[in-house]
C-alpha cells in the first residue's frame, strides 16, 4: 500500500494502482479487513476500494552482439559512420 498513494473520487471511491497481479491479489486479501474498518470509522459506509494494475512497458534483453550493436545504433546512429570508417564488421 506504500508502494503509490491513493487517488479519492467523488468522495466514495479509493483507487489504488498496484505494478502487478500478484499485489493486487494481495490487497483484495487486505480489503477484506480495510474497507469495514474504513466504513465504521469514518462513519461512511458508500466508501468503495478500487484496484488498478500499472502497466509498465518492459524492454527486450539485448544478448548477443549483433542486437547489442543495434541496441547502440537505435541510440546514437553516428556508429555505422564510424563502423564504416574503421571497416568494422561482426
Amino acid at each position: 500500500m506504500e508502494m503509490n498513494s491513493p487517488e479519492v473520487e467523488a468522495g466514495t471511491k479509493i483507487h489504488f494502482t498496484v505494478a502487478n497481479a500478484l499485489n493486487k491479489v494481495e490487497l483484495m486479501q487486505e480489503k477484506e479487513r480495510l474497507l469495514p474498518f474504513l466504513r465504521k470509522e469514518l462513519n461512511h459506509y458508500k466508501i468503495d476500494i478500487h484496484l488498478n494494475i500499472a502497466e509498465t512497458l518492459q524492454e527486450d534483453a539485448v544478448y548477443t552482439p549483433q542486437e547489442k550493436y543495434q541496441y547502440l545504433l537505435k541510440i546514437n546512429p553516428t556508429l555505422d559512420t564510424l563502423r564504416e570508417k574503421f571497416d568494422l564488421d561482426f
